[in-house]
């Protein structure tokens, strides 16, 4: 399914009635991509051009698990345009309610359309793919970094595993850099100026 095609659909529907999840952040998403027919799969991207994101103004907006850019990162050495966290930032459906579950509205953003911010992401990206990359080579354990620009951070997302009762540590190349899994998120305050 296609960016545009979704668009259409939201111009149509009313997602105003969608329940705020108790527990699960993320069940709103799920629901928001069965209404708009958007198939679960293991892509990249929700959609074929780009990504779609509910979220709750003031909370943090979850991008994609630090685990899978890690090569990229210290690695790779490649450029912020084909790192897979822009991949997934670089069309988004964003689709915002308020603490009380309200619907607030949508917005498209695209970052090749949006030279200012597209720099400030870059530099965020840069900035905490630097302090990763010092920790993988002194072997310290990563804690929550923010970018310059308050848009990106890193921090644990993980959950914790039934049979062992542990969570997941994130690994790469043998160096345990974190005793839980992170992820990429867009602060909450980059989320509230998306909708003003």
């Amino acid at each position: 399914m296609l960016l545009n095609e979704v668009t259409e659909l939201l111009e149509k529907l009313d997602i105003s009635k969608l329940e705020k999840p108790k527990n699960d952040k993320g069940k709103r998403g799920k629901i928001l991509e069965n209404i708009l027919g958007i198939p679960n799969g293991s892509s990249l991207t929700d959609l074929e051009d780009g990504e779609l994101k509910s979220y709750t103004i003031g909370e943090t907006i979850s991008v994609t698990q630090l685990g899978h850019c890690l090569a990229d990162i210290i690695d790779n050495n490649i450029d912020f345009k084909d790192t897979k966290l822009y991949k997934k930032m670089e069309r988004i459906i964003y689709i915002a309610y308020l603490k009380d579950g309200t619907y607030k509205k949508w917005k498209v953003v695209v970052l090749k359309e949006d030279d200012e911010n597209f720099k400030k992401i870059k530099e965020d990206y840069e900035y905490i793919s630097k302090k990763i990359k010092l920790a993988y080579e002194n072997k310290n354990m990563l804690t929550t970094i923010t970018g310059p620009n308050n848009i990106l951070q890193i921090r644990t997302k993980a959950s914790k595993n039934i049979k062992t009762n542990s969570y997941p540590k994130l690994i790469y190349n043998e160096c345990v850099l974190k005793d839980k899994y992170m992820a990429f998120y867009i602060c909450a305050s980059y989320g509230k100026t998306l909708m003003d």
